[in-house]
């Protein structure tokens, strides 16, 4: 069983400055509670039993791959053998019409999902997932402009698109007056960390990603001067590269992707996010397969109200299985936890929530080790 301790110490005022400028941090960074994870919406020719049937296992795929946030669940054994019975797991659907589109809305049931996925010792990621701050910087020719939110164009429906199939909080600056103010395309094109950062932090991100579209500077000049015996579709025009940073460890350096290369900027682009959902899940998502005793102390609950708020709080983490009180002594109550999966993914979870402030102590050796310290506030 490990232990760690949770709570407040406030032993001079060095520690209280740095406690304070961790505050600071930390309310920088947001997390988002992601609706309709059990719902999917699929395009249909027409509402014959056919054309919904096929939808149905479309839409439940679109589902799986958000509930465990990792793309390749589909070819997991179980999975794929539980897929044909895809109806055993719709609980209503509708018809609507969209953007002169006609969908089928499935919402499927909650409860015969995460069955399936405990069953298969696979994981299950919940509803509260990081905030995200996705900076595009378009290249075509020698022009660069900056994908705001309100742009109507192709690559903001493959964006949207991404965020609703893959329930991760995708956020586009909105590049008014005061992003105007604080980044500009050359920069955001450098990438630059300390500009992208400082632009970023009034959206009060998790992390935040930086792609770069081009059909000119990212191409090499064979690619910008294709053979005229080549077909049209043996060439690449449009090159793509992302990088990524965490805002809950800004020390470390960013995340460069690979750059790819295609015929189509919303296809790669497509592609890239669905790589970045998934390497964003592997971080978050709970291993079901694991179970692990953790004993933790909560310190500031000085009184019932509160008590009832952190057993709440504790217990809707999904990477938290059950709860128990085991110790009560003044302000401070130690519980045991039985988690679904590591303590990074419990760890993880906690840093998405306002509710616990992590602090760490330089006169205390052992909170500089690794150990993390929270001090709990109301909800």
């Amino acid at each position: 069983m490990k232990q760690i301790f949770v709570g407040f110490t406030m032993r001079c005022i060095p520690f209280l400055l740095v406690m304070l400028f961790n505050t600071i941090i930390v309310k920088h960074v947001n997390a988002v509670e992601v609706k309709d994870l059990y719902l999917a919406s699929v395009e249909v020719s027409s509402q014959s039993v056919q054309a919904r049937n096929t939808a149905f296992k479309k839409a439940l795929d679109i589902v799986l791959v958000k509930i465990s946030g990792q793309t390749d669940i589909l070819e997991h054994p179980i999975i794929k053998q539980q897929r044909a019975r895809y109806q055993s797991f719709v609980n209503n659907f509708r018809y609507e019409r969209k953007n002169g589109k006609s969908l089928l809305v499935v919402t499927f049931d909650e409860s015969k999902i995460n069955q399936l996925f405990v069953g298969a010792n696979l994981p299950i990621w919940g509803s509260l997932r990081p905030q995200i701050v996705l900076w595009i910087i378009e290249e075509q020719q020698l022009t660069r402009r900056i994908i705001s939110a309100d742009t109507n164009n192709p690559i903001n429906e493959t964006v949207k698109a991404v965020e609703d199939n893959r329930g991760l909080p995708f956020t586009l600056p909105i590049m008014d007056l005061l992003d105007s103010n604080q980044i500009t395309t050359y920069e955001l094109w450098g990438r630059f960390t300390r500009p992208i950062v400082r632009a970023s932090m009034r959206y009060q991100p998790e992390a935040i990603v930086v792609v770069r579209l081009s059909d000119n500077s990212l191409l090499s000049e064979e690619q910008l001067s294709p053979d005229t015996n080549c077909s049209e579709d043996c060439q690449p025009t449009v090159a793509l590269d992302w990088s990524f940073l965490s805002m809950l460890n800004t020390d470390q350096l960013p995340h460069f992707g690979e750059r790819v290369y295609g015929q189509n900027k919303q296809t790669l682009l497509a592609e890239t996010l669905s790589q970045i959902s998934d390497m964003v899940a592997k971080r978050y998502a709970v291993t079901t397969d694991m179970n692990l005793d953790y004993v933790i102390d909560v310190a500031n609950i000085d009184s019932l109200a509160k008590y009832v708020e952190v057993t709440q709080f504790l217990s809707q983490l999904s990477a938290v299985k059950a709860v128990k009180l085991v110790k009560a002594h003044g302000n401070e109550r130690r519980f045991s936890l039985s988690l679904l999966g590591s303590e990074q993914a419990f760890l993880a979870a906690l840093k998405l929530n306002k509710s616990l402030k992590r602090y760490a102590d330089p006169l205390d050796p052992s909170s500089l080790q690794g150990t993390p310290l929270f001090y709990w506030e109301s909800l």
